[in-house]
């Protein structure tokens, strides 16, 4: 008689300390797994997010492949990302609204209420308030971070954040915040479960992608260091030499980077260079010109050095 096991994460059920758990939907779940799905307030039964948060982190790529390959890419937005709730601006669809708080300087908090609707947004309600510099007397301000595939908001009672997509920080690696540099500025929003809203975003671009049946990739070449490539996916080295390059976005949609054993890293238009290692995968879910300048960082400064 075969064993069961947890359709999450594969572990046998044995022992009093390892048994199963059946859920309403007739799936196994094992202790861990659904201590780490309650952690996320998601609803204990098997689905993509619960899945995702649960399976080791070379697996989530494959994870969602397989679900978009499995499952219609519209009605996965359409379920997943639904419309109602959030007023947006015509284009906008919102990929995470979440609970969030920063900590800015006390004088720089604006004495008048800031408008609630993102819709009733002008230029001039945007007051970007940045981090509060050390020793500076500060003050802790709750709000709400959304994500539209074109800004983040952090909306508060008496300002309004609103910063690009492409200033995010990716791949840090932290659960409890999320981060965006400017030029200017840092932002440090603190969050729970971080790493679940960057999964929301990936699956969302992800199955825009599919919607918009961008299987077909195409390279557009301009030199023999030079070329722009469309939606798509991008074997190395069957469709693009190993080695650095450098980034010039034409739509800044997002570079998915995913060496040979699975680790994926994301690329935005804050980072200038992209590494692509020999028998990994570049996914491109936007368009982009690249420049190869080496084999490696070492060939990348001899390079730069000799212009």
């Amino acid at each position: 008689m075969p064993k069961t096991v947890c359709d999450f994460c594969l572990s046998e059920g044995t022992g009093l300390f390892k048994r199963l758990y059946r859920l309403k939907d007739g799936h196994h779940i094992c202790k861990n797994c659904r201590s780490i799905i309650q952690s996320y307030d998601l609803p204990l039964e098997y689905d993509l997010f619960q899945q995702l948060v649960t399976a080791q982190p070379a697996l989530r790529n494959m994870i969602m492949d397989a679900y978009l390959e499995s499952h219609d890419p519209n009605e996965s937005i359409a379920r997943f990302f639904p419309e109602e709730g959030i007023s947006l601006h015509e284009g906008e669809h919102c990929l995470n609204s979440v609970p969030a708080t920063v900590t800015v300087k006390t004088d720089s908090i604006p004495a008048e209420s800031a408008v609630t609707s993102i819709t009733d947004i002008r230029r001039a309600d945007i007051k970007n308030i940045p981090d509060a510099p050390e020793l500076a007397q500060s003050t802790t301000v709750s709000g709400t971070l959304v994500e539209t595939e074109i800004a983040l908001y952090f909306m508060s009672p008496h300002f309004i954040n609103c910063h690009r997509v492409g200033f995010i920080k990716r791949n840090t690696g932290e659960k409890q915040k999320i981060e965006v540099t400017t030029r200017k500025a840092q932002f440090t929003y603190h969050v729970e479960h971080a790493d679940l809203f960057f999964l929301r975003e990936r699956f969302y671009r992800k199955a825009r992608a599919a919607m918009s049946e961008k299987k077909q990739h195409l390279i557009y070449i301009r030199s023999d260091n030079e070329l722009t490539i469309t939606p798509g996916v991008y074997e190395i080295p069957r469709s693009l030499k190993p080695g650095i390059y450098k980034v010039r976005a034409i739509k800044d949609d997002g570079l998915h980077i995913s060496d040979a054993v699975g680790h994926v890293k994301d690329y935005y238009e804050n980072g200038e260079t992209i590494d692509l290692p020999d028998g990994g995968v570049l996914e491109s879910t936007g368009e982009y010109e690249l420049e190869w300048v080496g084999e490696n960082e070492k060939d990348k400064d001899k390079n730069k050095n000799s212009k």
